[in-house]
Parts: structure tokens; sequence; C-alpha cells
């Protein structure tokens, strides 16, 4: 995600193409987005990639990654795709793994989480998204996969 002057040109957030992106949909929703908000959808004719636009105020506009989930007869689902820096190593070489998982020690119930797996330690990070972005270091339940322990202490990492 980055933010930069309302005014400026819009670029591509995959590749940084700055011509005209097509737009593709108005209104559309982003499930883990940052900002609660309808985004502008907007196609590269270059990389083909899938930009996010929410303006915020007069003055600044929200840019995402964005990947399309096609669904039968139903409505896409449009995700987030951040730059996450592994909470474990620093390296920012990071995908998502998992978007909108249950944490069970949450910071605040308030807060949302994807989970990025580092291509480097091959350890997971969670990234809480609401307001401002945040990484903890992620572990998965020994039990049950779909739940995930943020900050783990040393024992258990």
């Amino acid at each position: 995600m980055t933010h930069n002057r309302a005014n400026g040109a819009l670029a591509c957030a995959w590749c940084g193409f700055s011509g005209a992106l097509q737009r593709l949909s108005d209104h559309v929703h982003i499930s883990n987005a940052q900002l609660a908000m309808q985004h502008t959808v907007w196609r590269c004719p270059q990389c083909e990639g899938a930009t996010a636009t929410a303006p915020w105020g007069a003055e600044l506009r929200f840019r995402y990654r964005v990947i399309e989930y096609r669904r039968r007869w139903r409505r896409s689902v449009w995700v987030a795709i951040y730059e996450v820096t592994c909470a474990w190593c620093g390296a920012q070489e990071s995908e998502a793994l998992e978007i909108n998982v249950t944490v069970a020690n949450p910071v605040s119930e308030r807060l949302r989480y994807d989970v990025y797996g580092c291509r480097r330690c091959g350890r997971a990070t969670a990234l809480s998204y609401l307001g401002a972005l945040r990484t903890h270091r992620a572990v998965r339940d020994a039990y049950y996969d779909a739940l995930w322990y943020l900050d783990p202490d040393d024992s258990v990492a």
C-alpha cells in the first residue's frame, strides 16, 4: 500500500507503469483494505495487474496491489496484496498465504489479520491493517490449522 498526492499521475502498483490505466470498476469493496471505503479498480495495459485506489480527503490517495477472485453466480472478491517485511528475519521477500485469518491472541478485537510467508526464512508474519499497517511474528496452532498465535515467546518459536 502506498499513498500519494491525489492530483499526481496514477501509476500501476505492480510494475510502476505511469501511462493511462484502464478503469475496471468504481465502488469496489476490497475484502482486506486498510480503509473501510469504496475503491476504484484499474487494469494496467503493460503488466495486466490490477490496482485499487481510494481517496482520503482532497490531498491523499491510497493505492493497493489487488487480485480478483472470480466466483460463479456472485460478485468477485477483491483482495489487497501488501508489501510485508518479515517480522522474524527482516527480509522483504514475503508472499500472501492467508487472508482474514483467525487469531487466538489478537492485539485488539477490532483488528483483522492476513498472514504472509517469508521466502527467506520460511516463517509466517501476521499483518494487521485497520488504520496503520503493523506486523507480528505468527505461528500456526499445532492442533487447529486455521488458528494463529501472534508474537509467541521464544520457547514456541
